[in-house]
């Protein structure tokens, strides 16, 4: 093996010296086939990294062929201070966000205040009420146009590591806006305002959204979720019902924004579970691929 001198010791232990660093180890001589391939140590360890990059970066393309682009929004973000129905509104309007926080409605043009009620499909007054809320807390006109301020929603690159992201794709989340009725707006935003609940790897709506191990996640029951969105939790099955009737249109699939499993007919073993092409970031598509199933229409 290039690199190394072999020996044997007084005890007759064969070892290896690295001829530029001069560390000895235990080695094993033996006779292969002429064209084997043989690594040393560090150049295990090397090709090891190599292909955990490049798996990594397969995710990362096969997350960008099934998902689209996406923005980020800090997972600890609540938009709390926000209607539900302004915060699905602003969720939406976010994805006309370009890399530098400007509202563009082409790679061109800038996005202006007078642009809002025709980008977000509002009545004059719902817009107003609409600008009320966001401005200037989430978004300002400066004299190019419409720009957000919020540090916890962006697009690009993330250099705080210590944060928690997750990742909302702009296709799905505007076909399931455009589909809605802006009367049912105010329920795309009730899930929009529990992100912190939302788990990673799996997308069910939880108690310990940074679980990895499906079988110890902590569901929220129907009950907490109504009691979170201010929503009688006796009319859970109304509430059920509101949901399926949300519904979008991609790749020729109609899907659910919000999926209700139960494996029991009661309120206490039902889980939620949120599209993933709407939010997700996990390490790997594959697990909710299959829990993805839930998410079609039939």
């Amino acid at each position: 093996m290039y690199g190394y001198n072999y020996f044997t010791d007084e005890n007759g232990k064969e070892l290896a010296v690295n001829m530029n660093t001069g560390e000895v180890t235990d080695a094993i001589i033996i006779t292969v086939p002429v064209g084997t391939t043989v690594r040393t140590p560090e150049q295990q360890k090397a090709y090891k990294e190599f292909k955990a990059h490049e798996a990594k970066t397969f995710f990362r393309r096969k997350m960008m062929d099934e998902l689209g682009y996406f923005y980020f929004v800090l997972c600890e973000h609540k938009l709390g201070k926000l209607s539900a129905e302004t915060a699905a509104r602003l969720i939406y309007l976010c994805t006309y966000l370009d890399y530098n926080k400007n509202f563009m409605l082409t790679q061109r043009q800038h996005m202006k205040k007078s642009d809002l009620q025709e980008v977000l499909g509002l009545s004059t007054g719902t817009t107003f009420k609409f600008w009320k809320e966001v401005n200037p807390q989430y978004i300002i006109e400066d004299v190019d146009g419409l720009k957000l301020i919020s540090d916890d929603i962006t697009r690009g690159t993330i250099t705080d590591s210590k944060k928690s992201y997750q990742r909302f794709y702009i296709d799905a989340i505007r076909k399931v806006y455009l589909e809605t009725k802006p009367t049912r707006h105010r329920h795309l935003g009730y899930v929009y305002q529990i992100l912190p609940f939302i788990n990673f790897e799996y997308n069910i709506i939880c108690w310990n959204p940074e679980e990895k191990v499906l079988d110890n996640i902590n569901p929220l029951t129907v009950a907490e979720f109504c009691g979170f969105i201010g929503y009688n939790a006796g009319d859970y099955k109304k509430l059920l019902k509101l949901y399926r009737q949300i519904t979008f249109e991609i790749n020729n699939q109609r899907e659910y924004f919000l999926t209700f499993v139960m494996n029991e007919a009661d309120a206490e073993h039902i889980r939620i579970f949120v599209n993933p092409r709407i939010i997700y970031s996990g390490s790997d598509y594959k697990k909710v691929e299959v829990l993805g199933a839930f998410t079609k229409c039939e």
